[in-house]
């Protein structure tokens, strides 16, 4: 059994280089490509094992060369993949990304596997709520399927952790179900209704993530990028700053965030320096190319605490 659980989706990300992206019937010339493993659910489940957490991986692959690459990349940094079946007849998700010089991505993602991981294929996967401390989720799952398994982690007494990415508005139903809330900018505008950018004042962003809290969320965490992350609960809110770092690639930066937030917070750590340590983790995520390729040791991200 794993302290933590993640639920969610394995993609084969497929990076191209290039100084900027094409604007629409344009063809730019690229610098470079690559493959790397990505999703949002394997990267988180790749960061909490990689920095030190116990994990276990749940989703879906499909029957190919990248669903067991996948695989294998999570049992490197001792992830469990035993709820990671395939699926035949279905492709393992991708995600074709375009990485611009000044660090700014753009996402194209076609689910595969991931879009097929139904209730009924979680059903298969309900003793690893058993006895583990916390579940991420995140988004790019049926809906459904997050839903159930939200309910099964709050049967089991897991702290729950949503990424509500990619941004969509959600249901109450869902919100109140949600003990840490994980949203970048754009996911707190669109769950919020409130109109929020690079620009927007501390006080804005506390405002949105509290109109959030009356729906039932335990605790807001939301990500700003360079600018750190904000813990807004009932009671008043934390301001966490981030290192000034060069950005190489953003891509999977918030999922090492995510993972790195679970993992100190399975460790007892506190809520604010849990955020804190993630902080830095995604500060050094982003001096490097690609997503899990990218994170950080715990050794790294200690020193960059220090």
């Amino acid at each position: 059994m794993a302290d933590i659980v993640v639920l969610g989706s394995l993609n084969a990300d497929l990076v191209v280089s290039a100084e900027r992206a094409p604007e629409g019937g344009e063809t730019v010339t690229g610098a470079d490509f690559a493959v790397f493993n990505g999703g949002k659910g394997a990267n988180q489940a790749f960061a909490a094992a990689r920095l030190g957490g116990e994990v276990a991986m749940l989703g879906r692959v499909g029957d190919d060369d990248y669903g067991r690459r996948l695989k294998e990349g999570l049992v490197t940094v001792g992830a469990s993949v035993e709820g990671v079946a395939s699926i035949e007849g279905v492709t393992t998700g991708v995600a074709a990304i375009t990485v611009e010089d000044s660090g700014e991505n753009r996402i194209v993602v076609v689910p595969g596997a991931n879009g097929a991981y139904s209730p009924a294929e979680l059903e298969k996967d309900v003793a690893f709520f058993e006895g583990a401390k916390l579940v991420l989720f995140q988004l790019e799952t049926p809906l459904e399927t997050v839903a159930m398994g939200l309910d099964l982690a709050r049967l089991a007494g897991c702290i729950t952790l949503l990424d509500p990415a990619p941004a969509r508005r959600l249901e109450d139903a869902i919100l109140r179900k949600v003990d840490y809330l994980t949203p970048n900018l754009s996911e707190l505008s669109v769950l919020s209704g409130e109109s929020l950018g690079e620009e927007s004042s501390e006080a804005e962003i506390v405002q949105a993530a509290r109109s959030l809290l009356t729906f039932g969320v335990g605790k807001v965490l939301a990500k700003l990028g360079a600018r750190g992350a904000v813990l807004v609960e009932e009671n008043g809110y934390e301001r966490i700053f981030a290192a000034s770092v060069k950005a190489v690639d953003s891509t999977g930066a918030g999922d090492c965030f995510n993972g790195a937030f679970a993992a100190a917070l399975s460790r007892g750590v506190v809520p604010v320096e849990a955020a804190r340590f993630a902080c830095s983790a995604a500060s050094m995520a982003v001096k490097r190319p690609g997503a899990q390729s990218s994170f950080p040791s715990l050794e790294e991200v200690l020193q960059g605490l220090r």
